[in-house]
Parts: C-alpha cells; sequence; structure tokens
C-alpha cells in the first residue's frame, strides 16, 4: 500500500487538531480524548475503507465531509489511546485524507436502488452486493479488507430520532447511520443532541468495533468502578462514550493488535487459515480465583490467548475477558471470580487463540455457579492409542465425510452420514473395533469445530465379540466443540463399542462427528 506524503500527512494531522470538533477545539466533558502525541497516519500499512452509501432516491446531507472526519478522528484517536494502554504502541485504525488534505477519505457510491430497498433488517447484505461489485470495478479505491458503510438515515420517529438503515457489523463490514447533527461537538453537553450523539456516534464506534474483528464483551467489577475505564465500548459502550469513562478492554486491543489496519506492515498469510486443538487443559476453583493450566497444538504461531467467561446468554455482551500470552504450547491463568457480575446459573468459558496473521480460534467449556461458587470440571482424560483401531461397520456415510475419520485425531475431518443424494433418518450407529480387549472407563467425543448439526441424543454400547452387546446407557452430548468425556457405569474391559444416534441440535436427520475415543 501506498505511504501517505508526508507534507500532505502534516497539513492533515494540523486540520486533524484544531477542526474534529468544529464549535470547540477542546473536548466535552467526558468524552474520548487525545492520548499524548497524534498517531503517525504513514505508519499505517492499510486503511479502513469508509464508504457513505447513498440510495439512488436520497442525497448527501450537509457537512458530511466535516462531520464524518472529525468523528472519525476523534474514534481513531480513542482506540489509539487504549492500544498504547496496554502496550501496543501508538496506533490505531489506518485512515487515508482526502485530496485536499482537509479530510479523511471517504468515498461517495450511489445506491442502484431506492431507500426503502435498503432497511435495516437485510439492508447490509443488499448493499454490500453493490459495493462489491463497486470495488471490483475500482480495486485501487479498496485498500484493506474492512470497511465501513455510512448511510444517511431514511426515517426519523417523531421525536426525531434517525433510523430506517442497517446499523450493524457483518463479518469485516459495518454500517452506521448519518443525521444532519450528528456532530462531535455535541458528545457530553447533555439534552436530546447530547444523548442522541452518544447513542449514534458511540454505536458507530461499537459497529466499527465488529467490523475490525472484536466481539461483545464486558469490562471487569473494578474496571467498572474505575473513573479512567467505565464501561467497555464493546459492552453498553455505545451509550456511555462522550458521555461517561468508555474504554477498550485489553482483550479488544489484543485482537486488534492483529487486525489488518492496525498493522504497520503489510502481512502474506493475513487472515490465512489456521487450527489449534488443546492437548491438556485441567480447571479448577482454588481460594477464589478459576485456575487454568493448559497445553495446546496450533500450526501458526499464536500471540495471546483470550478467556471469556460468558453466562448464558446475553448475546455476549457479558462476557467478562480475561488475556493470557502464552508460553511456547501452554498457558497458565488466575481469575478471580470477584470480578464477574454474575455468580449464577450456567456459564461458558470460551478460549480464544488470536493467531498472528490476524486469524481466530475459538473452544469453549461449559461450566455453571451453585451458590456463587463455580463449579467447574475441566481436565483432559488418558486415552487409549488409537492408531491402529479400525470401523468395522457404519449404517450411512458420505463420500466427503468417511467414518473412518473418526479414529485419525483430525479434528478438521468428520464422519457425516448421506444427504446429498439420499438423506436416511436416525438412528444412525457407527462401530469402532479397539483391536483388542482394553480396559476402558468411558468414550471420548469431539464435535465439530462449527458446531453444525452437533449431535444431541446417542446410546452407546460395549462388546467383547461384536456379536453380544450391552447398552450402556442414554446420554446427551453438549454443543461445545471441545473434548467431552462420558464416563460409564463401571470399567469395562472390552473389544468393541457402538455409538447409536438419536437426534442432533438441528433436529435433521443426520449424524456429524469429528472423533471419538476411549479412556
Amino acid at each position: 500500500m501506498k505511504k501517505v506524503p508526508l507534507s500532505l500527512l502534516a497539513t492533515f494531522l494540523l486540520w486533524a487538531t484544531v477542526s474534529a470538533c468544529k464549535r470547540d477545539v477542546s473536548q466535552p466533558s467526558g468524552s474520548p480524548s487525545p492520548h499524548g502525541e497524534q498517531l503517525n497516519l504513514s505508519n499505517s500499512a492499510y486503511h479502513l475503507n469508509i464508504v457513505y452509501f447513498v440510495p439512488s432516491d436520497m442525497d448527501t446531507l450537509i457537512k458530511y465531509r466535516e462531520r464524518i472526519s472529525g468523528i472519525m478522528l476523534q474514534g481513531q484517536r480513542f482506540y489509539g489511546k487504549w492500544m498504547q494502554h496496554y502496550g501496543y504502541g501508538n496506533r490505531s485504525f489506518g485512515l487515508l485524507p482526502d485530496s485536499t488534505g482537509k479530510g479523511i477519505k471517504i468515498i461517495v457510491v450511489k445506491g442502484k436502488q431506492t431507500k426503502d430497498k435498503y432497511p435495516y433488517e437485510g439492508g447490509g447484505n443488499i448493499a454490500i452486493g453493490e459495493l462489491n461489485s463497486y470495488f471490483a470495478a475500482n480495486p485501487a479505491q479498496k485498500t484493506s479488507e474492512h470497511t465501513l458503510v455510512i448511510m444517511p438515515a431514511s426515517t426519523y420517529a417523531a421525536d426525531g430520532d434517525p433510523g430506517g438503515v442497517p446499523f450493524y457489523g457483518l463479518g469485516r463490514w459495518c454500517f452506521a447511520l448519518d443525521y444532519k447533527e450528528m456532530d462531535t461537538s455535541y458528545l457530553g453537553t447533555g439534552g436530546v443532541l447530547g444523548n442522541r450523539a452518544t447513542k449514534w456516534i458511540g454505536g458507530l464506534m461499537h459497529e466499527l468495533g465488529h467490523g475490525l474483528n472484536l466481539p461483545h464483551n464486558k469490562e471487569k467489577v473494578s474496571e467498572a468502578a474505575d473513573t479512567s475505564k467505565g464501561t467497555a465500548l464493546m459492552g453498553s459502550g455505545n451509550y456511555t462514550y462522550g458521555k461517561s469513562p468508555t474504554f477498550l478492554t485489553a482483550a479488544s486491543t489484543a485482537i486488534l493488535n492483529n487486525s489488518q489496519t492496525f498493522r504497520t506492515t503489510t502481512v502474506t498469510d493475513l487472515y490465512g487459515s489456521v487450527s489449534v486443538s488443546m492437548k491438556s487443559i485441567k480447571a479448577q476453583y482454588l481460594s477464589g480465583n478459576i485456575e487454568i493450566k493448559a497445553k495446546f497444538t496450533n500450526n501458526k504461531p499464536v500471540n495471546n490467548v483470550i478467556l471469556y467467561n460468558d453466562p448464558e446468554g446475553g448475546n455476549d455482551y457479558d462476557a467478562v475477558p480475561w488475556v493470557v500470552k502464552p508460553v511456547g504450547d501452554s498457558f497458565n491463568i488466575s481469575m478471580p471470580i470477584n470480578e464477574l457480575h454474575k455468580k449464577e446459573g450456567n456459564y461458558s468459558l470460551r478460549i480464544r487463540f488470536l493467531f498472528e496473521n490476524g486469524s481466530l480460534k475459538e473452544l469453549s467449556y461449559p461450566y455453571s455457579f451453585v451458590n456463587n461458587v463455580p463449579v467447574i470440571d475441566i481436565s483432559t482424560k488418558d486415552e487409549l492409542d488409537k492408531s491402529t483401531w479400525k470401523i468395522v461397520s457404519v449404517n450411512s456415510e458420505e463420500d466427503d465425510g468417511k467414518a473412518v475419520n473418526l479414529l485419525d485425531n483430525n479434528p478438521q475431518t468428520v464422519w457425516h452420514t448421506q444427504w446429498k443424494q439420499v438423506q436416511p433418518a436416525h438412528p444412525h450407529h457407527v462401530v469402532v473395533d479397539m483391536q483388542a480387549i482394553r480396559n476402558i472407563s468411558g468414550i471420548s467425543f469431539l464435535q465439530r469445530e462449527n458446531l453444525s448439526g452437533a449431535l444431541k441424543d446417542i446410546s452407546i454400547y460395549t462388546s467383547a465379540d461384536n456379536t453380544n452387546w450391552a447398552l450402556e446407557g442414554n446420554y446427551i452430548l453438549k454443543n461445545v466443540n471441545t473434548i467431552q468425556y462420558i464416563t460409564l457405569n463401571n470399567p469395562k474391559s472390552v473389544r468393541y463399542f457402538k455409538i447409536v444416534t438419536a437426534s442432533n441440535y438441528y433436529n435433521d436427520h443426520y449424524a456429524v462427528l469429528a472423533e471419538c475415543g476411549a479412556f
């Protein structure tokens, strides 16, 4: 990517310093403020695409370039402040100046359809289709894989509140709206326009986070009480931005550290294919802390691991994260439960691996709270070597989903019953021959990584001769993408085990499973 000429950069940064808020160069009380020196845009190897998308029956709104430039420059400083706070340097998402050097580059694209064809529900995908065609015809205009799309509001409520257009993240695309008073000078001023500025400018910054790879997450209890931090932007921060303390969590900045538009050098394997699996993990509750020790196998370098403690429901808004830097192929972490806002009900421990090339992989483990104490039993078992095992019977398998994949120790391959030409219904079965009488305590299972149609209800049978079978029990597999273990009522000396399926989490006809084993 081309570097920004330094003469243009100097003019641009001078304009940014004095003009980002057109009413008053000082920041309103409670709003994001510059952190130290101005960001050096010439360090950005990639730049955020900013598109002002206008339906065919609408036009741009008054002073949109000046207002959006101020919003984005302030947001750039906000993101940069927290990157520096957590030790990632004075970096933020890259922005390009426009041809005059007096604003940021905003690409105006006229939509092919009228405003009613780009509604909140579904309108984003329609706009993406048109913008993909635009970038294909104008490849020089696309400076990264991340695009912010701003549309003028198409409807207004009785009180003047704007709406009617897409406002969310879709992968590396994110959508926000514009209205004629959307200006940073209103942030923190109170009243209708001040509250509206926080809602929609804060909302833009929140959705931009999604477009830059960020999931929802919530601040720790101590951070909520810290007047220098307050509310996480990727939690409820879209309601506090510019009004009361708002910040990026350490987890968010760890992800942004690898995000494309934050990079100072180009990358050949950006967002390339990655894989990770857990070699061993032990989680326990000890003296007020959830203690985790883990070892993993990965195919490309991992520079950070995030552990989200996520209560059931809540769409991840209430997931409280910790960040740990792995040492080689392992990490240890202690998470005080007094930092969690909720200490009841079911939780997921979601472990997200951050690869240096920007890609992410996540493994999930369930646990729960009982009487304000975590009940957590996550540990790997001593599994038997299955390198010589065989599949001796299967009622259905697809050509790209053979049952033998259950035994290859590769979580990327699966057993999948037929679905292309015929779709046989449950029950399905598969029989595993361990090649000798083995002493086993239970059976291990690994669902497909993306959990699409994960197995739910199953039965397990065992046999010494593949003729006489004993039912060990009926079980419900968990809808998680990590190894899970079913312990039999009593240890067994057997050669064969059989899995019989009854349902999946889609209530569909097929069975799919990545691995099975015994311990």
